[in-house]
């Protein structure tokens, strides 16, 4: 690092494509803090939030000497992007934010510095170490290259007093108006106590629950607050300290702060009367509510602490204070199935809720949820801008990706009807018709584009489809199915889905027919398999050869029937199941004797009832 760093650009890229609150730009409080650190050591400092105003690069007023990007997983390509156009001019690089923390590796092919987790001391550190020509290799928090060798530092302590970090400088925000036009953000506290398996939050930042005092925030609301129409307080959980919370709120009404603005709680913050009231009358507009799921198996699975009664006490007492509900539902778990989703978006009706988002189950690096999908070999997809809550990107359980996908869309659709606009115009709900209204027209956008991510998952799942259907014999239907019955010994079918397979087939209008051999007629299992299916072929319009899971190996074991496979290909047909996408082998499957996927859907799930078993 050869020249001195007086001059740092900070940039936070814009989202790869519109949701709902598009049109209310919230600024991440990241690059704006670390800015105002640097601004107190000295150093000119610029901040572009992409979001409220993307200039052209290649004219902007300010030529910086360190360029810090930081990005979540679904801005991660946008932020190697912008890397890359500052290092070939010879520009230094520093990636942060939550994908580069754990994704190192993959960061530092496009930058020069990445900073793991907090930055609020590792960062001054390094442009002063930087700047003293000192050794910055030691620096904890800190990722980088020694060659071709990723070095990867301790993570420091958390920093406790948070009270010492200073009140973020929107003024350094690129196009900051400043003049009530927008929306600011305040973070009163780091951490959670919780561990949902889908989120990064305590790896970022732990489970203990760290607080601004209540002075503290009260000066950030009056310095920042005068700025914006709207304050929202981005804690993960912002009443998880439900007393210090209310003596914030106090603190507001007693000063006659006249504030608008939102928060993210969780459902037990409802339970609190007293709570709720000092909420509403200190000029909380509406709670953004982590609701999760209707079904109590995928809430357990969440490692949520609540009920489907503790949903819709949630929803009826903040209404009770008039305070509007937005709530978030995640689909995709292991025990969740298109009933769900379609189940779900009647109870957010009955329960009226203001605004929601369906969002997908999404494995974000960095999760225990991550590493389970990555483990089971179940990404499906690796472009980190799919990676938003809004994109099938793995393989669910019970759900083709296609259909998770689809399913959510539609749910989109009818929560956000024109009726329920219609419903908000007549009560003059401004800013709800407004939403609802953009929310619509994306949902739309969103279906009916043929380009889109829909498209894609439906072209690879119905491409499958058409490769199996390339075996089946021309000419008549097949109504016959010959599955050998030595066939289930070359790998480990369990009792149940070897029931449940027969019955589904027989369920979809096949006639099943298994030959067996017994030991004295032939010798050796490969040669039963062998004579029970020349002998299949005969009496039925196709042969399948269920294998479980070891695939590869029962077709090695089976090497000598390379000859059977050429001469019988269109009559033979190998298949693999294994337990993390058994829906969907039934479903492509099913759509070789039935052309319905609702229908081949429905009899998979009555079969399912029917065995009583897991699969």
């Amino acid at each position: 690092m050869s020249r001195p760093i007086k001059r740092v650009l900070f940039i936070e890229p814009r989202a790869p494509r519109p949701h709902i609150f598009s049109r209310v730009v919230i600024p991440r409080l990241g690059c704006v803090l670390l800015g105002t650190i640097l601004q107190r050591q000295g150093l000119e400092v610029k901040v572009i939030i992409e979001e409220v105003s993307q200039p052209d690069y290649r004219s902007l007023d300010f030529k910086p000497d360190l360029v810090g990007i930081s990005s979540i997983s679904s801005t991660a390509p946008r932020a190697y992007e912008l890397a890359d156009y500052y290092r070939q001019q010879g520009i230094p690089v520093l990636l942060g934010g939550a994908h580069s923390s754990f994704l190192p590796e993959e960061g530092l092919n496009h930058a020069d510095f990445v900073i793991c987790g907090e930055g609020d001391e590792a960062l001054p550190e390094l442009v002063n170490v930087l700047n003293a020509g000192e050794d910055w290799q030691n620096i904890r928090n800190l990722a980088f290259k020694e060659g071709d060798e990723v070095r990867k530092n301790p993570w420091r302590p958390f920093v406790e007093d948070l009270d010492s970090l200073p009140i973020p400088d929107y003024g350094l925000i690129h196009g900051w108006k400043g003049n009530g036009a927008h929306c600011v953000s305040i973070a009163t506290s780091r951490g959670c106590p919780f561990n949902c398996r889908f989120c990064s939050v305590i790896l970022l930042f732990g489970r203990k629950y760290r607080m601004n005092s209540v002075d503290r925030v009260m000066e950030e609301i009056r310095v920042v607050g005068s700025q914006a129409h709207h304050i929202f307080f981005c804690d993960d959980n912002f009443t998880a300290n439900r007393e210090r919370t209310k003596e914030l709120c106090s603190r507001i009404l007693k000063e006659n702060l006249k504030i608008e603005w939102s928060a993210q709680v969780r459902v037990e913050a409802a339970r609190d009367p007293e709570l709720m009231e000092l909420m509403a009358k200190s000029g909380c507009f509406v709670v953004f509510v982590g609701l999760e799921s209707i079904n109590p198996a995928t809430l357990k699975a969440y490692n949520k602490s609540q009920t489907v009664e503790n949903i819709k006490e949630c929803v009826i007492n903040f209404h009770k204070y008039g305070i509007r509900v937005h709530g978030m539902f995640v689909f995709g778990a292991e025990d969740d199935h298109y009933q769900v989703v379609r189940d779900t978006v009647k109870f957010s009706r009955q329960v009226d809720l203001d605004s929601l988002q369906y969002l997908i189950l999404t494995p974000v690096p960095g999760t225990p949820f991550y590493q389970e999908m990555e483990a089971q070999n179940r990404i499906i997809c690796k472009d980190w801008s799919q990676y938003d809550g809004h994109h099938a990107v793995f393989q669910p359980k019970q759900f083709t990706p296609y259909e998770l996908q689809y399913e959510t869309i539609r749910a989109m659709k009818k929560f956000y009807s024109w009726p329920s606009v219609i419903k908000r115009l007549f009560a003059r709900d401004w800013f709800y018709v407004m939403l609802k209204t953009y929310a619509r027209m994306l949902m739309w956008q969103s279906h009916w584009d043929k380009n889109n991510y829909v498209q894609q998952l439906k072209s690879q799942f119905f491409t499958k489809v058409r490769q199996l259907r390339q075996w089946l014999p021309g000419g008549s239907r097949v109504s016959k199915v010959g599955i050998p019955a030595d066939i289930w010994s070359f790998t480990t079918w369990d009792s149940k889905p070897r029931e449940f397979l027969l019955r589904f087939l027989e369920r979809l209008g096949v006639e099943v027919v298994q030959e067996a051999e017994t030991e004295a007629e032939v010798a050796g299992p490969i040669n039963a398999v062998r004579s029970e299916i020349a002998r299949l072929q005969e009496k039925s319009d196709l042969v399948l050869l269920p294998f479980w899971e070891e695939f590869e190996e029962a077709r090695q074991k089976l090497s000598d029937l390379q000859d059977l496979y050429r001469d019988a290909k269109a009559k033979l047909l190998p298949l693999e199941f294994n337990r993390s996408s058994f829906y969907t082998g039934c479903m492509e499957l099913g759509l070789l004797f039935q052309r319905r996927l609702s229908r081949i859907r429905r009899i998979y799930f009555q079969t399912l009832q029917e065995v009583g078993a897991e699969i």
